[in-house]
């Protein structure tokens, strides 16, 4: 039995408690039933503080392939932050984390964010950062980045782990 069935079987003869649990779960449902991951993982964003979104599948082996020779173009000084869109099914996931790692060279930079604690939904859930980054300006920060994201929980579970190729241009 999983966490979630335990918390919803629970005193089920207090009305208030039950009342409580599904304003706090909300509607308890697996998108993909057929489908034995807890997360999933569909969408990774790159939103610009100009309006402008890219979305990338992190699971398309051919996107993942042709990021790797065609990187996303970020221009000097752009305000920008990254996000992730998700479903959670089965069971409740503790502690999700996107790390972010960006290197060029000898250079890198590390970002481990806590996004939280999900209940499953039919809907994607989406979490993004609070705070805007600006791309790097200069000679000397121009060209080309890898960047390796992994999103993962706090039992230790790896639910995807992807390389993408971002380039800073003038």
């Amino acid at each position: 039995m999983s966490a979630l069935e335990k918390i919803q079987n629970a005193d089920t003869d207090d009305k208030s408690l039950q009342n409580y649990k599904k304003q706090l779960l909300g509607d308890v449902a697996t998108p993909f039933p057929d489908d034995p991951r807890r997360v999933i993982v569909k969408e990774f964003y790159i939103q610009f503080q100009d309006g402008k979104k890219i979305t990338l599948d992190p699971t398309d082996s051919k996107l993942v392939d042709k990021l790797k020779t065609n990187p996303i173009e970020i221009k000097e000084k752009a305000q920008y932050k990254f996000g992730v869109g998700f479903y959670i099914q089965h069971d409740i996931c503790h502690g999700l984390k996107l790390k972010i790692k960006i290197k060029k060279g000898i250079f890198s930079d590390t970002d481990d964010y806590p996004l939280g604690s999900y209940g499953p939904k039919n809907e994607i859930q989406s979490w993004f950062q609070r705070d805007w980054e600006e791309a790097p300006s200069g000679f000397m920060y121009r060209g080309d980045y890898t960047g390796e994201a992994s999103f993962y929980d706090l039992d230790g579970n790896k639910h995807l782990e992807w390389t993408f190729k971002m380039k800073i241009i003038k």
